[in-house]
């Protein structure tokens, strides 16, 4: 593959947990890899009904580099828009490329 295909810059994010003012565990997040060049490529949307109100879920697909360390419980900030990583999966003609399988809308901003 061509690195011109990688046109998008995103940052992918850690969960660190944090206390709060009780004393309680929350999850933060952390910036793991800032300027990476992706291909964000948008599969489908879809409504969905939670807690009884209707909310948009967004699926995605993201190309990058292969980065060690990436895991599904990390996020993906991509034009102010945040994207849970579902899963990560070998792009199956380069071992120096993976894809990021993501959603948008239900957890997140």
């Amino acid at each position: 593959m061509r690195a011109g295909k990688l046109r998008h810059l995103i940052e992918i994010q850690s969960p660190i947990p944090t206390r709060d003012a009780a004393g309680g565990v929350v999850k933060a997040w952390a910036p793991f890899a800032t300027n990476v060049w992706a291909d964000v490529s948008y599969l489908n949307g879809l409504e969905v009904v939670r807690a009884d109100a209707p909310a948009a879920l967004v699926r995605a697909s993201i190309l990058i580099r292969a980065l060690p360390g990436v895991v599904a419980s990390m996020r993906v900030l991509h034009d102010g828009k945040l994207f849970d990583i579902k899963a990560v999966l070998p792009d199956r003609t380069s071992r120096q490329f993976v894809y990021l399988a993501c959603e948008q809308g239900l957890n997140n901003g």
